[in-house]
């Protein structure tokens, strides 16, 4: 799946960097309703994480070898990762969804001129208070 992570993070930061540009634009009200979308859903994320988080100790596995081996496989799994992949987790795959809706959520207010108006105004107090300086 890194693969397929490393492949969706660069399609979006080439996007993102369009947007920011100012190729790739979007009409307001979709872009709004979409970075709304990516709020919603990093909400969920964020909630699946922590409870996935949760499930790095278990207990009530008994101390039967084969039960041990079942426990310690599903705290990996949730929260620890394989041997063969430390990413291989729940917690792993979740970190990396979040990212790539962030990644989203940035592409969308840059296709709606949000973050370049951010930009801007940041910019414009930042040289009001440097132009005294020197």
């Amino acid at each position: 799946m890194t693969d397929s992570y490393n492949n969706h993070e660069a399609s979006w930061r080439q996007l993102e960097s369009q947007a920011v540009s100012g190729d790739f634009q979007m009409d307001f009200q979709v872009g709004e309703a979409l970075r709304s979308r990516c709020e919603a859903l990093l909400q969920e994320l964020r909630s699946m994480r922590t409870k996935a988080q949760r499930l790095e100790h278990l207990s009530g596995y008994g101390l039967l070898p084969s039960s041990l081996a079942l426990k310690q496989k599903f705290e990996r799994k949730a929260a620890g990762g394989g041997e063969h992949d430390l990413n291989d987790s729940a917690v792993a795959r979740l970190d990396q969804n979040i990212a790539i809706v962030e990644l989203m959520h940035d592409t969308y207010a840059a296709a709606i001129g949000k973050l370049q108006q951010t930009d801007q105004s940041a910019a414009g107090e930042m040289n009001a208070q440097t132009e005294g300086v020197g």
